[in-house]
C-alpha cells in the first residue's frame, strides 16, 4: 500500500514542481529513486519540525506531503498539526504508515491504534483509512485535490487489491453482498480477516476508506438489523465511535480495548491474542446475531 501511494506521488511529482515530500527520516527505501530529486526533504528526526516546515510551505503555495512513521505524524507532534496546518486550513497532506498494530512486534512506541481519535478532534482535517492500494491511491488523489488538510493512515505489508479502479472513496464500498440483513463496516489493513469471518458468518461487508465523509450513514444502514465496526484501533474513539454519533443505529463496535499493548509478537499473533482476529471476531457477531450474547 505504502508503495503504491509512494509512486503515485511521484509520477504526479513530475509534471507538478510546486509538490514536496517531507520525509522525517522515514521510508528511505521507499524514496530511493526520489531522494535526490529537489522536490524530496528530509530534516531529520525532528516531528515538529518537519509539520512547521510543511506548513510554511504550503503557505507559500506549494502542495506539501509530509511523510514518516504514524505516530510520528499525528501523536508526537499534534499541537503544530492542530495550530499550523488544520487551524490554518493549510492543504498539507499528512501520511502515515503501520496503521493499527502493522509494526509488530516493535511495541507501543510504533503502534497508532488512538490516532483517529486525535486526528477526529481537529476541526478542518480529513481522516483516510484506506484497505488496499486501490483504495489508498484514491485517497491520496481526493486529498492533492482538496484544499483542506488530510490525514492518511495506510499499512505496510504488501496489501492484495480488493477494489477495481474506479472507485468513490466518500462512500462505502461493498467487497461482499450477501441477502443477509446485517452489516460489518471496516476500514484499513484488518480487511485481511474477512475470509476468516466469512467462513463463521455471512453479512454484508463494506469499507470505508474517507473516515469523515459527508455520507449519509443514516439513510444507508436504514434496512439492515445488525450493524458492526471492526476495526485495528481503539475501541472507543475510532470509527466505531464515528459512527454511533452519526446516525441514531445501535453500533456493534469490535476493536482493541482501550488499554496498552504489553504483550510481543507478530501481528498475527497479537490479533489473537487480543481476540480481534476473525475467528474470534466471527464467533462473537454470531452470538449477537443469534441473539445468545450479552453485548
Amino acid at each position: 500500500m505504502r508503495n503504491s501511494v509512494a509512486n503515485e506521488i511521484k509520477k504526479i511529482a513530475q509534471n507538478d514542481k510546486s509538490l514536496f515530500v517531507i520525509a522525517g527520516d522515514a521510508g528511505l527505501g521507499v524514496w530511493d529513486d526520489f531522494n535526490t530529486s529537489p522536490q524530496f526533504l528530509n530534516p531529520g528526526v525532528n516531528e515538529q519540525l518537519d509539520v512547521g516546515f510543511a506548513s510554511g510551505m504550503a503557505l507559500m503555495g506549494h502542495k506539501v506531503i509530509y511523510y514518516n512513521i504514524a505516530p510520528f505524524v499525528i501523536m508526537r507532534p499534534y499541537e503544530f498539526v492542530r495550530n499550523d496546518i488544520c487551524y490554518q486550513e493549510l492543504p498539507v497532506i499528512l501520511i502515515g504508515t503501520g496503521s493499527g498494530i502493522t509494526y509488530a512486534p516493535a511495541g507501543m512506541t510504533h503502534y497508532v491504534v488512538e490516532d483517529i481519535t486525535l486526528a477526529s478532534t481537529m476541526p478542518n482535517l480529513d481522516i483516510f483509512s484506506p484497505a488496499d492500494p486501490i483504495e489508498a491511491i484514491e485517497c491520496f488523489k481526493y486529498a492533492y485535490k482538496s484544499n483542506k488538510p488530510s490525514y492518511i493512515r495506510i499499512a505496510k505489508n504488501g496489501e492484495a487489491i480488493i477494489h477495481k479502479e474506479n472507485i468513490d472513496i466518500t462512500k462505502p464500498l461493498f467487497i461482499h453482498k450477501s441477502s443477509s440483513k446485517n452489516i460489518l463496516v471496516l476500514h484499513g489493513s484488518i480487511v485481511d480477516e474477512i475470509s476468516k469471518i466469512l467462513e463463521i458468518v455471512d453479512l454484508n461487508i463494506v469499507t470505508v476508506p474517507m473516515l469523515t465523509s459527508d455520507f449519509d450513514w443514516e439513510d444507508f444502514l436504514t434496512n439492515f438489523d445488525k450493524v458492526f465496526t471492526y476495526e485495528e484501533h481503539f475501541i472507543n474513539g475510532g470509527f466505531g465511535t464515528m459512527l454511533r454519533d452519526k446516525c441514531e443505529k445501535k453500533i456493534y463496535k469490535f476493536g482493541l480495548k482501550n488499554e496498552y499493548i504489553h504483550a510481543i509478537g507478530n501481528r498475527d499473533y497479537l490479533r489473537k491474542h487480543y481476540e480481534i482476529d476473525g475467528t474470534n471476531i466471527a464467533k462473537k457477531m454470531k452470538e449477537i446475531i443469534n441473539g445468545s450474547s450479552s453485548e
